[in-house]
């Protein structure tokens, strides 16, 4: 893969750097040049007096060894002094940067190249920067006693363009966020390391540090022009028994405060030397964590937590990205309270406090949250604490069990709950205080609450129901993930779910993930995440529901790895040479679908119905209207089957000559022979098993093996002019036909096995062309039912299917050859179908094809 990447700096424009550059920079280094260039020229330096790369000193050798600069800041125009003409450039020099990649060797560049740079420069104004991915320091000079003496103080330091370098302590609003809480942290950790702390105490101090940043910072949020505790004290000449001082009786004040929150005793005394703290001070004092963006604070939470006590937060937290889109949809207002009933590690509540912070600085009074487990609990709030928060709402609470101590009482509720057939209820006190802890009958034709309590129900459904029953009534809003077994599965447990839904709320939109979308967390099962809006009064009946749009979406790219643990960051990249590409702000741009759906969803119709949600301008989003869901017998909310590309496949294909499939083929049941007769292996007898994996795409192969041999899921008894097609989410593009040879195969139970009904011969080859075809895959994809790569396609919904008809005659002249040596034997169509539809020799629309086998459609 390309190691480029294209960066816009303001001198240059957009740039792609490799490896090295002509200035034998890094990447890295590129990059954090532009990002000192931009802050540069914030503070009102022309970029027309900005020199990139000059020579500050020849020396040796008749000038020919040089000593370099990464770029110049002039008091004139560079146009005006010639880049072979040191002396005269080093006259106007106002800005001198050295920049690195990262922090390993900072000592060592400051007093290698940094210093000796002012040196360089006459004018005693000028001043030194030094750049990398954890420090931005700032040098100037002064004359004392006849000498110039060199000092160091942090990059807020430096002045506007016209004036003078002026050292003060720092206010709130002079604290900056940063990119890397991990390569800050690393940086006070080498230097504990080197003050002979171990590994578990190099942690607890850090967590002493961070209780009194996130402490003072809070103390001074409401206050932002007044100077902050923790200072640059080294730049400011405070003394090093003063730094102690003061840092101890911050840390006193920071504990007391949070101490109630944490998990473990924290000293109110730090045991470094004062003068290793005026260092770790000069590294800390100028950042914001509080103000740092989500991912940033997540990615060094989880690190932190690890090593200091030994949790393994993975099984916590839900991706930021997830749960920042699922906000946005929600939409939160201001004065409005958001509840999370299983919060986990408060992903939710995180990325609501985050979004309503800017327009009220005490959102955090909105922000509740409940779970059961107390290391969960002590999870979300250092999280909520790492976020900014400086009181929680989060408590231990058995959120089933006090179910009723809350109804109706959140504008927004949001939650994953815990979800799988294992994970399950059965205290009858529980079961009883929920309409789906109870068995439900069917009373001529509609569900109604027995009065039978249910011996255990998924914990995941309760859940849902107590998200319902919470939210206010009258448009309080709910988003739950679900798997998607709970919006399709047909089990009565699960239509019940579904109806519960409809009758007490309206659905606003459901969007569904890829497969291994939350593998990182332990769930490998596919899910979507369904908004909803609570009902003023249940509905009696389904017959009830009106007509109202719902939006639909399916996102396809997540922005990480989804199919493994790791789930590594994926960014966008030039499509030409594949180079990653930053944005305006200078960061990388995720390759997601968030953005793109969301947008989607604000100019979708139901935006207009649901008014919480964004609107847009126009109405150009996917929509469909909730009476497409009592269509169906079974209420499916499964939302890949209401996708915009099954529906608007489906419609190109009625638009023109087809046939449904259960009007071309007989569907035969598993151990049935053609008359409907129960058959039966002979343990004695050879046969041929024909296993999925052997089934391609018109043949197939088998293993020899006996009756006795045979695994249990070998059901067919196949017949010549048998036709297979697996009917499993994950192999959906297998099938075969069974030819003249067929004699004692047997085939696995993943396929469904059907045959051309009498009358109907002619229509073969466009059956069998057709499932050569991504439309035909499209299709069963968007039918299957389930929440992972086992999903199946019934037989009433594999009815629904539509064939599209061949139309060229010369078309089906030349498949014909290929289905009489199909009747004959085995042989692909795969190749000759593909080419041909590409030819345009067979007109059946070909929706793209998906770029990874986790898309759902």
């Amino acid at each position: 893969m390309s190691n480029k990447i294209v960066i816009t700096c303001p001198i240059r424009g957009q740039i792609k750097v490799g490896k090295k550059t002509k200035g034998k920079l890094s990447p890295s280094e590129e990059f954090y040049r532009v990002e000192a260039l931009k802050y540069i020229i914030k503070l009102g330096y022309p970029e027309k007096n900005i020199l990139l790369e000059p020579i500050v000193k020849k020396f040796g050798n008749s000038g020919r060894n040089s000593f370099r600069s990464d770029f110049a800041v002039l008091n004139i125009e560079v146009s005006q002094v010639s880049r072979d003409d040191p002396e005269a450039l080093l006259e106007h020099a106002l800005i001198l940067g050295e920049v690195k990649k990262d922090n390993a060797k900072s000592d060592y560049v400051k007093s290698t190249q940094v210093k000796p740079m002012l040196d360089f420069a006459p004018l005693e104004s000028c001043v030194g920067i030094y750049w990398d991915n954890v420090e931005q320091r700032v040098f100037w000079q002064k004359s004392e006693s006849g000498k110039r003496v060199t000092y160091e103080g942090a990059l807020q330091f430096l002045p506007h363009c016209g004036d003078r370098i002026e050292t003060k302590p720092f206010t709130y609003a002079d604290l900056t966020p940063v990119d890397s809480l991990i390569d800050m942290f690393d940086r006070v950790e080498d230097i504990l390391h080197q003050a002979a702390f171990d590994h578990s105490q190099r942690y607890e101090i850090i967590l002493q540090l961070i209780l009194s940043k996130i402490f003072d910072e809070h103390s001074f949020a409401g206050r932002q022009d007044k100077p902050v505790e923790i200072q640059d004290f080294g730049a400011l000449g405070v003394s090093e028994g003063t730094v102690l001082t003061k840092m101890n009786k911050l840390l006193s004040r920071a504990v007391s405060f949070y101490e109630k929150h944490l998990p473990n005793k924290v000293s109110k005394k730090y045991p470094v030397k004062a003068e290793t703290l005026t260092e770790i001070t000069k590294i800390i004092s100028p950042i914001l964590i509080t103000r740092s963006k989500r991912d940033v604070v997540q990615t060094f939470y989880m690190k932190f937590a690890k090593h200091l006590y030994k949790w393994d937060l993975a099984q916590y937290f839900t991706p930021t990205q997830v749960t920042d889109f699922i906000i946005d949809v929600l939409n939160p207002q201001f004065g409005e309270h958001v509840y999370d009933p299983a919060c986990g590690s408060a992903d939710f509540l995180v990325g609501a406090f985050h979004k309503l912070r800017q327009y009220n600085p005490g959102f955090a009074d909105c922000i509740w949250g409940s779970d059961n487990s107390s290391n969960a609990v002590q999870v979300a709030v250092l999280n909520m604490l790492l976020n900014g928060d400086g009181k929680t709402n989060i408590h231990k609470v058995d959120s089933l069990e006090t179910v009723n101590e809350r109804l109706n009482k959140y504008d927004v509720v949001v939650c994953n709950p815990p979800f799988g057939t294992k994970i399950v209820e059965k205290r009858k006190s529980v079961l009883k205080l929920f309409d789906l802890g109870w068995e439900w009958t069917s009373i001529d034709g509609e569900l109604d609450k027995s009065d039978i309590l249910l011996d255990s129900q998924e914990t995941g459904i309760l859940f849902a129901e107590l998200c319902v029953k919470q939210a206010k009534i009258d448009k309080g809003r709910i988003a739950l993930i679900v798997p998607n077994g709970y919006l399709g599965n047909r089990s009565s447990k699960y239509k019940v779910f579904r109806e519960w839904l409809l009758r007490h709320t309206r659905v606003a939109g459901i969007v569904g993930f890829p497969r291994f979308t939350f593998k990182s967390s332990g769930a490998d099962v596919s899910a979507s995440v369904i908004f909803l809006e609570k009902r003023e009064a249940p509905l009696s009946s389904i017959d009830k529901l009106e007509s109202y749009p719902v939006f639909v979406q399916l996102i396809e790219n997540v922005g990480w790895e989804a199919g493994n643990k790791r789930a590594s960051t994926i960014y966008k990249r030039d499509e030409v040479d594949g180079s990653l590409i930053f944005d305006e702000e200078g960061e990388l741009i995720i390759d997601s679908d968030f953005a793109s759906s969301l947008e989607k969803i604000s100019a979708s119709i139901a935006s207009n119905e649901f008014d919480w949600l964004e609107q847009s301008s126009n109405y150009d989003g996917w929509a469909i209207d909730i009476s497409e869901v009592l269509y169906d017998d079974d209420l499916t909310l499964d939302p890949k089957r209401y996708c915009e590309k099954y529906f608007s496949l489906k419609e190109e294909y009625l638009q023109k000559g087809h046939v449904m499939l259960g009007d071309l083929v007989d569907f035969i049941d598993e151990r049935k022979d053609l008359d409907g007769n129960v058959q039966r292996l002979d343990p004695s007898k050879e046969y041929k098993y024909v296993e999925l994996q052997r089934i391609g795409q018109g043949d197939y192969d088998y293993e020899a093996m006996k009756g006795w041999q045979l695994p249990s899921r070998a059901k067919h008894f196949a017949l010549s002019g048998d036709i297979y097609f697996a009917s499993i989410w994950s192999s959906v593009d297998k099938w075969c036909y069974i030819g003249d040879e067929a004699e004692n195969i047997v085939v696995t139970n993943g396929c469904v096995r059907c045959r051309i009904k009498d009358g109907k011969e002619q229509l073969l080859i466009d059956f069998i062309t057709f499932m050569c075809t991504e439309g035909w895959t499209s299709q069963l994809r968007a039918l299957a039912r389930g929440s992972d790569g086992l999903a199946e396609i019934n037989v009433s919904d594999l009815k629904k299917v539509i064939i599209p008809l061949i139309d060229s005659k010369t078309a089906r002249k030349n498949l014909g050859l290929f289905e009489e040596s199909l009747k004959k034997g085995r042989v692909t169509l795969k190749n000759t179908v593909s080419e041909m539809i590409r030819n345009d020799e067979i007109s059946i629309q070909y929706p793209k094809k998906r770029k990874s086998h986790m898309y759902l459609v």
